[in-house]
């Protein structure tokens, strides 16, 4: 695992599925939101799915992730049950964390997912921690840290930063800036607005990306992945990339134009990836139209499972906690 693979036509196709995978997902999620289906809050990541597609091909079964709360491609693209995910999204038993985690909590440590969550910057000591695992065992694998924009002012993020780049750690910090922390923009929340930057005070690698180009995100990942695998440390990674939906479903956006959101829509990846897969003679139309009907079959008995779930009962509530006997 020490060198960059190219993007050939198998991996073309396996991000292909794994961004309409995402995609779909994702519109589903705001559908059944908007019907008034999921209580409480839905971060939805619909614009942002192209990393977490390529952390499906281009991570091991033996690396360790800790993701962006927004990203739930990343649980699809290493293979989550899209049932789990739903379940868990809308509190029933079979979900990733028996319902009890939501969609800001969930985690699959059978696949190395150590968990997102909804508190800003927590991730980071966390993929410190899996990537101490990997480097104290001298194991294959590395670390990967998945973040917004936003978690780059809290002190979490330079710590882990200073002490990741200090003892040589294979840890990738991938931070997904989509221009806005909540609904803050950037240039009102920090004077260095170029986050690919801050990775010059610690002695690492920093670059930034357009996260609407496949093959420069992909290549870019790939050698912070390697240089992680070789011993070489941690790296830095910008992907710049867009949320087309507010901050969270029902967000009235008062805080950016409506032609800011629509000339980043009008850069979707995703129709451009399929057009390149035709183009590159890799798979046709007709095999496209029907490995995205099998995803749309896949969903829909996705949601019908989820929904067929009992909620958690209170004993349910006391697995993985713990507490004092007779507390409660």
């Amino acid at each position: 695992m020490s060198e960059i693979h190219a993007i050939d036509g198998n991996t073309l196709t396996e991000i292909y599925r794994n961004f309409y995978l995402a995609r779909r997902f994702e519109e589903i999620l705001s559908d059944m939101f908007r019907r008034g289906e999921i209580d409480g809050w839905l971060h939805s990541g619909i614009g942002q799915e192209l990393v977490g597609s390529i952390l499906g091909v281009a991570l091991t079964s033996q690396d360790y992730i800790v993701p962006y709360h927004r990203s739930k491609a990343t649980f699809l693209s290493r293979g989550v049950p899209p049932h789990a995910l739903i379940a868990e999204i809308l509190g029933r038993q079979s979900g990733l964390c028996g319902g009890v985690g939501g969609e800001a909590h969930a985690a699959d440590v059978s696949r190395g997912i150590f968990g997102s969550t909804g508190v800003i910057g927590a991730g980071f000591p966390l993929a410190l921690g899996a990537a101490f695992k990997q480097f104290y065992q001298a194991t294959e694998g590395i670390a990967v840290c998945g973040f917004g924009d936003g978690a780059t002012t809290r002190g979490s993020f330079h710590e882990c930063m200073n002490l990741a780049a200090l003892w040589n750690l294979p840890l990738v910090f991938i931070c997904e800036n989509n221009l806005y922390s909540e609904m803050t923009p950037l240039r009102k929340e920090m004077k260095e607005t170029r986050i690919a930057k801050k990775a010059d005070a610690y002695g690492m690698p920093g670059v930034a990306v357009d996260g609407y180009d496949l093959d420069t995100t992909y290549r870019a990942l790939q050698e912070a992945f390697v240089r992680a695998r070789s011993g070489q440390g941690p790296s830095l990674v910008e992907v710049k990339t867009y949320r087309w939906h507010g901050h969270y479903e029902g967000d009235p956006e008062e805080y950016r134009d409506k032609g800011e959101v629509d000339s980043w829509q009008k850069r979707d990846p995703l129709p451009v990836l399929r057009q390149r897969i035709q183009d590159e003679g890799i798979l046709d139309a007709f095999n496209l139209d029907q490995s995205e009907k099998d995803i749309e079959e896949l969903l829909s008995q996705a949601v019908a499972s989820a929904k067929a779930s009992p909620f958690p009962t209170r004993e349910n509530l006391l697995i993985n906690v713990y507490a004092q006997e007779g507390s409660m």
